[in-house]
């Protein structure tokens, strides 16, 4: 008798409709957002570079006049004004908010608004392609994003942080739609066109190449033929340089490099080097403690006073906060774990394929953040941003895995009203005057 081989995969699932009160849980959570990220918006100091909860606005709101102005920043405007210290971005972002300058800092600040309120829908349609017969992930996903106070503080200031996770999550989901349905020339011209745009957002979209190329791999592992592959891929990158092609080029011509690395390196020799604060704090050891703390605090909540924002010190919420938040992070890890285990039994190949992909977008955008620590000293939990959609979807995973099922709408309710409670002590600490 023939031992009995592995289990067969799960058949692809069915669409489910969220039930009851359910069915309004993503429009609830975009007001919610905007609630949230509105009051922030309105009542956080401008003006300043150094607010941990308003990061570098000063200096994005310096390129966002200079485009208003018809003229795009360059190494040389750093030497007039200090805050213009972003000149080496890409101009997507600031094009777009420069059609809204007449607003005001408030007007700006609603471009990035409108970016974390489409970034919080992309992680939904995502979700719900990923897993169709589960919409309590979709919302769960969704909801940490919509909550998450430091991400609701980055999406509601002048930044190009909002608009770059959109191009990120965006990429993403048409990933999966190419896994999910096949791929085509009409599909791999929106991923080179995503490509693209991300890319004249910030150097950091450059991470998509990698993705896209795993994903393209998984496309392969899953049947899709070589030939398509390779079409769709000259396809794709065609549409990406046709689309950004021109600032690479600039760059060149200015800088004589695509990406202003050694520039930048040179502007920002000031900043805090991470070689000095491990000098400082007796050694690499040390410095590697602080340096996730920081990032791991500061990833769900951190803000800056008047008297740090000089100096650009963190402020964090009481310690209780960051214990819960650490809690949930060790429940989803776990849960992402057994869930890998048992991968064979509860997701399709498809599904699995597409996790993978979302796995190696997190890891990407992780790695890339802790290679810039070992250079500079800039603890900040937003640099993970761009990888909100990967981390919120598996996050909801590993939460579904490790609660039975008829807990889980107990569970969402529990894991997203946190969420709001550690939103509200963010918003009253940041806002002391807004009376919460």
């Amino acid at each position: 008798m023939r031992d009995a081989g592995p289990p067969l995969a799960p058949l692809p699932p069915s669409m489910q409709e969220a039930k009851g009160l359910w069915r309004v849980a993503l429009p609830f959570l975009l007001l919610c957002y905007l609630g949230f990220a509105g009051l922030h918006a309105y009542r956080a100091p401008t003006g300043a570079t150094g607010y941990q909860n308003a990061p570098d606005e000063a200096a994005h709101v310096a390129y966002v006049r200079s485009v208003a102005q018809g003229r795009l920043p360059t190494a040389a405007d750093m030497q007039q004004d200090p805050v213009a210290y972003e000149w080496h971005q890409p101009p997507l972002y600031y094009a777009i908010a420069a059609l809204f300058v007449s607003g005001g800092y408030t007007g700006l600040r609603w471009v990035s608004m409108v970016c974390g309120a489409v970034g919080i829908v992309l992680i939904y349609r995502t979700a719900r392609l990923l897993l169709p017969d589960a919409p309590l992930i979709a919302i769960m996903a969704s909801g940490l994003a919509a909550l998450l106070p430091g991400r609701i503080a980055v999406t509601s200031t002048v930044n190009n942080d909002a608009l770059l996770e959109v191009g990120f999550s965006a990429t993403l989901l048409m990933l999966c739609v190419c896994l999910t349905n096949g791929l085509n020339l009409w599909r791999a011209g929106w991923i080179g066109l995503l490509l693209g745009l991300s890319v004249l957002t910030k150097a950091t979209a450059l991470l998509l190449l990698l993705v896209i190329l795993f994903g393209f791999w998984m496309m392969r592992q899953q049947g899709e033929r070589v030939g398509e592959l390779i079409r769709s891929g000259i396809w794709a990158l065609g549409v990406a340089f046709a689309v950004s092609g021109w600032w690479f080029a600039r760059n060149g011509a200015l800088y004589g490099e695509w990406v202003p690395l050694r520039a930048f390196q040179r502007a920002f020799s000031g900043t805090a080097q991470a070689a000095d604060m491990a000098a400082q704090l007796g050694g690499w050891e040390s410095y590697w403690q602080l340096a996730l703390t920081w990032s791991f605090q500061s990833f769900w909540a951190v803000y800056g006073t008047a008297r740090t924002a000089t100096t650009g010190v963190p402020v964090f919420l009481p310690g209780q906060i960051y214990i819960l938040a650490g809690l949930l992070t060790v429940v989803g890890v776990c849960g992402g774990v057994r869930a890998h285990l048992r991968r064979r039994v509860d997701f399709t190949e498809t599904q699995v394929a597409c996790i993978r992909v979302l796995f190696v977008a997190g890891g990407l955008v992780g790695a890339s953040f802790l290679l810039f620590l070992t250079r500079y000293f800039q603890a900040q939990g937003r640099y993970l941003y761009p990888a909100i959609l990967p981390i919120s979807i598996l996050f909801a995973i590993g939460w579904r895995s490790m609660v039975p099922e008829r807990y889980m709408s107990v569970v969402v309710i529990g894991v997203l009203g946190l969420l709001m409670v550690f939103t509200v002590a963010f918003l009253r600490y940041a806002l002391p005057d807004i009376g919460l």
